[in-house]
């Protein structure tokens, strides 16, 4: 799972909208029910309905799953209200600034994140609704239709916010996919080549079998179990092949897991790599050995792509027990203090997606990631991957 810790945009934007909404219709209030000699029960009835549009408005937020439902509500109350007016013609003061702002928030949500015909209909139908209300309401007059003029421009930027916010969400839904599919893809051959690995072992022992059996009567069958495996490494290698681009190495999938964290450090500067003692006399599994390298290199990458002016690196590689589980995990550490005051939005923003793409790795080897701020300057990567019957006495000692 990855984690992000700063939400400091959305709790601004949340609070500029509170703000506006309470001030809009703190200001209507004061203008329906203190202005005038007499409270007017139309101004009563538009201000209720500001009140409680503004309140779905700030509601939409929490639960983004009734979204249609919110808005819907809305824009009925709203249009019943219109039709009270252009029916009844109840006497009220001309406002209902909060309602219209609140409306328009609403649409711009469902344009965002409603199915697209629903959001066609509640970018129409919500249009209405704001541009009508003040001529509905209040008269056709001059007035009224220069403020009907400015509420359909207002309707016309919600709607403009929420179909960019729902292109910049497919854009990115696109784009987390394809990042998944190419670490699925990558593990995928290195699958591959593990099997390969060890069907040729076992056609390698089949073969001395045969040798040391020569004159048994298991002579036929250990030739079958060679032949079998022989077609099964002859498929797998052709599946290797087709799988993996020309361009693209090897990817590490075999060797100590002391070499495969030095491999990914060579070349770095300023690092500090600490691997706790008996490492190499750990049973890795071939797959968890490559995972380690991705990350590691991956976390070193991100460290020269978005925080160039870092002085401090720490690489750390230990086995410890995993939180709420009785089960030893690899911990694989990096921190680097490379994070600046209101840069840290930036840091995830950048347009890669290596995050993706370790997550997507370290979840099918049932493990976990986290990344975020950790303390004040320094930036963490932490992944923990399963050691199913190591021991628990690694601890963190030798530093390079």
């Amino acid at each position: 799972m990855i984690r992000t810790t700063n939400r400091t945009l959305s709790r601004v934007l949340i609070a500029l909208e509170v703000v506006v909404l309470v001030g809009l219709n703190v200001d209507e209030s004061v203008r329906r029910l203190f202005l005038h000699e007499r409270v007017e029960a139309g101004g009563i009835l538009y201000l209720g309905s500001s009140l409680v549009i503004g309140a779905l408005a700030l509601l939409r937020r929490r639960y983004s799953s009734a979204t249609g439902q919110l808005v819907t509500g809305a824009i009925a109350l709203s249009l019943a209200c219109s039709a009270v007016g252009f029916l009844a013609e109840p006497s009220a003061p001309l406002a209902g600034d909060g309602e219209s702002v609140a409306l328009a928030l609403l649409v711009g949500a469902g344009c965002h994140r409603l199915r697209p015909r629903s959001a066609g209909v509640v970018a129409v139908v919500g249009g209405l609704a704001i541009v009508l209300a003040p001529i509905l309401r209040y008269g056709s007059n001059s007035t009224t239709l220069t403020i009907a003029v400015l509420w359909a421009v207002l309707w016309g930027c919600s709607v403009a916010i929420g179909l960019i916010l729902r292109d910049a969400d497919t854009r990115r839904e696109v784009a987390l996919a394809a990042a998944r599919n190419r670490e699925r893809l990558a593990l995928a051959r290195e699958l591959h080549d593990l099997v390969a690995h060890h069907i040729t072992g076992v056609v390698v022992r089949t073969q001395a079998a045969q040798v040391v059996l020569a004159d048994g009567p298991e002579q036929k069958l250990l030739q079958e179990i060679e032949g079998a495996g022989a077609e099964a490494l002859a498929a797998v290698r052709r599946l290797v092949t087709m799988l993996r681009s020309p361009e693209q190495a090897a990817p590490l999938t075999s060797g100590g897991l002391t070499e495969a964290v030095k491999a990914a450090v060579d070349g770095t500067a300023n690092v500090d790599l600490r691997l706790a003692p008996g490492l190499d006399d750990l049973t890795v599994a071939p797959e968890t050995v490559s995972t380690v390298h991705r990350v590691v290199l991956e976390s070193l990458t991100n460290v020269r792509k978005h925080a160039p002016d870092a002085k401090s690196i720490a690489v750390a590689v230990a086995v410890g027990p995993a939180a709420g589980r009785g089960q030893a995990v690899l911990r694989v550490d990096v921190q680097n203090d490379g994070v600046r005051p209101g840069r840290s939005r930036a840091r995830r923003s950048a347009g890669g997606y290596g995050l993706v793409g370790m997550g997507e790795r370290i979840h099918a080897l049932d493990g976990s990631l986290t990344a975020g701020e950790h303390g004040e300057r320094c930036w963490r990567v932490l992944a923990e991957l399963p050691l199913p019957g190591a021991p628990l006495a690694a601890e963190e000692g030798t530093a390079r």
